[in-house]
């Protein structure tokens, strides 16, 4: 399964970089050491960096936590033009001939038509390579269902939901089905 893994982080890999550099940032500011920090690799450190174990449980939360959060937000600031443009208004040219700015950069009426079509494709892109990217690496929940059985009942019913969700995300990501998901979500959307 883990070339199916790399396949959808490569396919995925503007999302797979944000995502890394997002659990580099949070290594930094947890202060745990990062061992290795090639982002785009061929193992199932893909997408990830590869730090050492994370001691605190609610650091080891946040960070799975936080990165995916990140992603998820970056997804929906870049799937607003094509999810109101394109599949709300249904409006799959024009953005650029109806733009003076945009429209007066581009000369030819065939360019023209070409970047309409294109740009709603690479934004809806780089929306699903974002969204695919949200979960955290499975042996990071392991080490986070380790830290959660330190924690008191109230920090655990309150990080519950949060880890259910990282949990099967992670395993739904390993076998690269959130890849598959979204973009059969795209489809219903383009399609309906």
């Amino acid at each position: 399964m883990t070339a199916i893994y790399v396949i959808t982080k490569i396919l995925t890999f503007p999302g797979a970089l944000t995502k890394a550099l997002y659990e580099q940032i949070m290594c930094r500011i947890l202060k745990c050491p990062v061992e290795d920090n090639r982002y785009l690799r061929t193992d199932e450190m893909c997408g990830h960096v590869e730090h050492e174990l994370i001691e605190r449980p609610v650091a080891s939360f946040m960070f799975c936590f936080i990165p995916g959060m990140l992603n998820f937000f970056f997804a929906l600031f870049l799937g607003i033009f094509p999810l109101v443009n394109v599949f709300y208004l249904g409006n799959y040219s024009g953005f650029v001939a109806s733009s003076a700015v945009l429209s007066s950069a581009i000369k030819q009426s065939n360019a023209v038509a070409l970047v309409d079509m294109i740009l709603p494709m690479i934004f809806v892109w780089l929306t699903v390579s974002m969204l695919a990217n949200i979960f955290p690496l499975f042996e990071d929940t392991i080490v986070m269902k380790e830290q959660y059985s330190k924690l008191n009942i109230f920090a655990k019913i309150i990080f519950f939901p949060g880890y259910i969700v990282m949990r099967v995300g992670s395993v739904l990501e390993k076998y690269g089905i959130t890849f598959l998901l979204l973009i059969a979500i795209t489809v219903l959307f383009a399609v309906l």
